[in-house]
């Protein structure tokens, strides 16, 4: 039984952490939650029926708890670093919200903490674990399209202030999220389309903008990627987006893979046929791969628990969260100086 505890009780917890922590019940059990408004977290536990879990304000108490295995990091960006940090020393396993913090040598210093302790870090990159990008993950592993020339994303919604209402005001406050959608959003599909791909990015163009919100950060952008193997990408977010979309198109030598969560036809391959006499242009077949009801994996949350209890390294590591982090923070220097950007190893 792996014993838990939450630091940030917001919409996060609210509708992801503790919704599948309580489904896991014979998996681990929540001991603790911490929220600087302690009403907050009370309401949290009476909603979850978590009986005599211990209600706290001081995180520092929840990570020095010696029966805790897992720390989750549900907080704004900018505290994920010195939490983190403090639950690694305390030898407890993390799993952190995205982005993994707002600096590279933030992020450094949570890798090294987790990885001196002998714990997992853990980055809670979602949309890797949707049974629509996992089928599209295998079918581009089987080489099916052949050789990748172009990998292009979306993702959007109408802002965090409809998402998580009135916790929202630290999404505007660059000290303390990092950025606008960029951070916020860009990280989901950059990160996806890192994953896709399983190349290394290096360099990109972007343009951030803020078009519709009259808000002090970024609420759409858009990015053009190299990657090392020659393939050309694209990523879109935007908080002005309505109704919510994750879109990505791929195009290979053999056809095209297009994913969009939430559609009738969330997954779809239109391949050329080859056969001699025939057109590629016009000669087509379209296939509707089947969608298992889950990911293989569970969801990130049930995949952790997973992890711990078998002392099985998580796939999206720390490192992999630094590594979108990376783009994220190169796509803000780009539109600052208005050029491409190199991504240094």
């Amino acid at each position: 039984m792996i014993k838990v505890g939450i630091i940030g009780c917001g919409k996060i917890t609210e509708r992801a952490s503790l919704p599948n922590l309580v489904n896991y019940k014979h998996r681990c059990k929540v001991l603790c939650l911490c929220d600087i408004i302690k009403n907050r977290a009370e309401r949290m536990a009476d909603r979850f029926t978590l009986g005599d879990v211990e209600i706290l304000r001081d995180w520092k108490r929840l990570v020095s708890r010696k029966d805790i295995d897992v720390v989750f990091i549900n907080t704004p960006n900018y505290l994920h670093e010195r939490m983190a940090v403090e639950a690694a020393r305390n030898r407890k396993h993390i799993l952190v919200e995205k982005p993994i913090t707002i600096s590279l040598k933030a992020a450094d210093n949570m890798i090294k903490a987790a990885r001196d302790a002998g714990v997992f870090l853990m980055v809670e990159q979602t949309q890797r674990f949707d049974p629509v990008h996992q089928a599209a993950e295998r079918i581009l592993r089987s080489g099916i399209l052949g050789r990748i020339h172009n990998i292009r994303g979306r993702i959007g919604h109408a802002g965090p202030e409809y998402w998580s209402g009135g916790e929202s005001d630290w999404y505007y406050d660059k000290r303390k999220s990092g950025g606008g959608c960029m951070v916020d959003i860009g990280v989901h599909i950059a990160d996806l389309i890192r994953w896709f791909k399983a190349k290394r990015v290096t360099e990109l163009f972007a343009r951030i903008q803020t078009i519709e919100k009259k808000i002090p950060v970024d609420d759409n952008a858009t990015v053009l990627l190299k990657f090392a193997d020659g393939t050309k990408g694209e990523f879109e977010c935007s908080w002005t987006t309505r109704p919510y979309e994750v879109l990505t198109y791929i195009y290979g030598e053999k056809g095209r893979m297009t994913t969009s969560i939430g559609s009738q036809r969330p997954l779809m391959l239109t391949l050329a046929k080859t056969g001699r006499g025939e057109d590629p242009n016009c000669a087509l077949r379209q296939e509707y791969p089947r969608i298992s009801d889950g990911s293989g994996w569970g969801n990130a949350v049930h995949y952790f628990i997973d992890c711990i209890s078998k002392k099985q390294k998580p796939f999206v590591t720390g490192e992999e969260g630094r590594e979108t982090l990376r783009l994220i923070l190169a796509a803000y220097e780009s539109d600052r100086r208005g050029r491409w950007v190199r991504i240094r190893r």
